[in-house]
């Protein structure tokens, strides 16, 4: 069976989500026509609606594509830095956001850009991006348990809202300080966790 059409459709595909993401990340869901993402990929709007039904519909799948490549490559960044080491690698995030923020292209969080732009909690593209946030959280759940720190969720609930705040402040101010803040805090909230052993 000839599949070359096919082929040739799921290229398109990923060309779509791809110039979709660029775009969405740097000027916003919002901002961006589908006329700008039809231009990027030299395509028609008769092949784009091939694929997705509208561009809320890409921008869904955008999120969850970038959303996917996360899961997978936070714990192998935190893993990079931190080693076999649970509690090493929750304090490596930190290290990770301050690389990240130094990057030239740095225009703070796709998933917090979405959830801001489409508010509704029942929005496609708000709940694809609150999964990753979710996600992430469930990362450090998972190591503070390893880790032996005392109530694993409350603390990865604390440490989600500190790793989000940290990409916000960064995004406000720009003075690529706000990872190293974070970390301070960080060490804190990891001392307060630990559990309290009898003499």
């Amino acid at each position: 069976m000839d599949t070359s059409a096919e082929t040739q459709g799921e290229s398109l595909r990923d060309r779509l989500v791809v110039a979709g993401l660029d775009l969405f990340y740097r000027n916003g869901f919002h901002a961006v026509s589908l006329d700008q993402i039809i231009r990027a990929v030299r395509t028609t709007k008769t092949s784009f609606y091939n694929h997705f039904e509208s561009k809320e519909a890409l921008a869904a799948a955008c999120i969850s594509y970038r959303d996917q490549r996360w899961r997978e490559k936070f714990p192998r960044l935190l893993q990079e830095r931190g080693g076999d080491d649970p509690l090493a690698q929750i304090r490596a995030v930190f290290d990770v956001w301050r690389a990240w923020f130094s990057d030239v292209q740095f225009n703070g969080c796709l998933f917090i850009h979405a959830c801001s732009e489409f508010p509704s909690l029942h929005h496609p593209c708000h709940i694809a991006a609150r999964d990753n946030v979710l996600a992430l959280r469930d990362i450090i759940a998972d190591l503070a348990d390893h880790a032996g720190l005392a109530d694993p969720d409350a603390f990865a609930d604390r440490y989600s809202l500190l790793m989000q705040g940290a990409i916000i402040t960064e995004v406000i101010h720009r003075e690529n300080n706000a990872a190293e803040t974070a970390a301070e805090i960080a060490d804190m909230l990891i001392e307060r966790s630990r559990p309290v052993h009898p003499d």
